[in-house]
């Protein structure tokens, strides 16, 4: 598994909303769990996750 916690300086403040720290936290949380997908098969979901967002966007 690779470590997605990068050491990147601050420069400027960010202010996010309580909405997207929460969902920051709970991937966060997964990860730690080892809830995790390989990238192998998340290169396989991706497509099928687009086909599915543009089919919606035709309603």
């Amino acid at each position: 598994m690779t470590d997605l916690k990068l050491e990147v300086p601050v420069t400027d403040e960010v202010e996010v909303d309580a909405e997207t720290l929460a969902a920051i936290r709970e991937g966060i949380a997964d990860a730690e769990a080892g809830r995790t997908v390989p990238a192998e098969q998340l290169r396989k979901l991706i497509p099928q996750w687009i086909s599915k967002f543009e089919s919606q966007k035709s309603r």
